[in-house]
């Protein structure tokens, strides 16, 4: 059969616009119809285990199984790149290690992205006093909190890694290279890679089109911003445990990152000894802190401002909040729940009742 193709001239687009209009607006408004009473598809959910710590994916939508495929491979580039841990699993090639190893000998050349991590992380150490800082690693590898069998060192050993921390590592961007100074220095970017992380992840997710939905890093979460309708607990720094919350808040849009004593630590002699270790003394933090969560868009800023807030204690950490814009959440060995910025207004955050904990300022 013939088939006829019929072309409309423009007086005759003009003349049946008015009813092609009405019928395309009255289409859209049944597709929209159709997708309201569609079921929505479950999220993609995965567990799994990289960058020492457990990684959880919660991600909607058609493109969500290969979002979190995506996510997994660069987790475990950057686990090579920034990973100064000694382990036969992961590779000897990574940049950190090269640096370590090449401390007080020679410049090692580094990626773009671990250049700018390094930048980045000196400057989160300045703005915080020196509170939080990189060249910690001495400290971390001779303490060994997470190992298999921590002890509480020698005094004089302590104070001889002490004496590693602070100046000496050298950034020239324009060569690409970084240089530790002093024999025995080493790069730890435990407390800044998983938040550094969540920034490259979010923009996996902006380019496959996922915006609902999480991933969390440990103590780092990383939520998408059409996520109005989750809500995430603040964990019980008493009990730990992710079943154990005091809190509830909603996050879209943000990253949320806590820094705590209560999941990480060894115990001798009746004392407690956390993983966060004080640059200050070369010991594991001695705080009024239990724990510190910061809410930023900048995940690599969350995490590190974490980490130096619960070092500060209560009353410096507030009065440094007070001088800054940052959202943060502190709670003190007195169960009391300090908030610092508009967390309460616009992240919802609601206090568990009864959880034992007293918003302070509140009977």
């Amino acid at each position: 059969m013939k088939r006829e193709i019929f072309f409309l001239n423009q007086k005759e687009i003009v003349r049946y616009w008015p009813a092609a209009a009405i019928l395309l607006v009255f289409i859209a408004s049944l597709l929209w119809e159709w997708k309201k009473n569609v079921p929505e598809a479950p999220p993609v959910t995965r567990t799994t285990f990289a960058m020492d710590t457990v990684i959880q994916y919660c991600l909607y939508g058609p493109s969500a199984e290969k979002t979190v495929a995506a996510c997994e491979e660069l987790l475990s580039r950057l686990e090579e790149q920034l990973t100064c841990t000694d382990s036969p699993d992961i590779s000897e090639s990574g940049d950190v290690r090269r640096l370590n190893r090449g401390a007080g000998k020679e410049p090692v050349e580094v990626s773009e992205s671990v250049m700018q991590l390094l930048l980045r992380s000196q400057e989160l150490s300045r703005w915080t006093g020196g509170l939080f800082d990189i060249t910690v690693g001495p400290l971390t590898r001779l303490w060994n909190v997470t190992g298999e069998n921590p002890t509480v060192p020698p005094r004089e050993e302590v104070e001889q890694a002490l004496s590693l921390v602070g100046d000496g590592l050298v950034l020239e961007p324009e060569g690409q290279t970084a240089f530790l100074q002093r024999e025995g220095q080493r790069i730890d970017l435990g407390a800044v890679a998983k938040g550094y992380a969540c920034g490259f992840l979010r923009e996996i997710c902006e380019e496959n089109g996922v915006t609902r939905g999480y991933i969390s890093l440990g103590g780092n979460m990383m939520v998408l911003p059409d996520s109005a309708e989750m809500r995430f607990g603040l964990q019980n720094p008493l009990r730990g445990g992710e079943a154990s919350v005091i809190a509830s808040l909603s996050l879209e849009g943000q990253t949320m990152a806590t820094a705590g004593g209560y999941e990480r630590y060894f115990e001798q002699d009746g004392v407690r000894y956390c993983h966060i270790l004080d640059p200050r003394t070369g010991w594991p933090a001695q705080t009024d802190l239990l724990s510190a969560s910061v809410i930023s868009e900048d995940g690599a800023l969350a995490d590190a401002l974490s980490t130096a807030l619960f070092l500060m204690g209560r009353e410096e950490a507030l009065a440094f909040l007070k001088d800054s814009d940052c959202r943060a959440v502190l709670v003190d060995s007195d169960c009391r729940v300090w908030l610092a910025g508009d967390v309460e207004e616009s992240f919802h955050f609601q206090l568990m009742e009864p959880s034992g904990f007293l918003l302070a300022g509140s009977d």
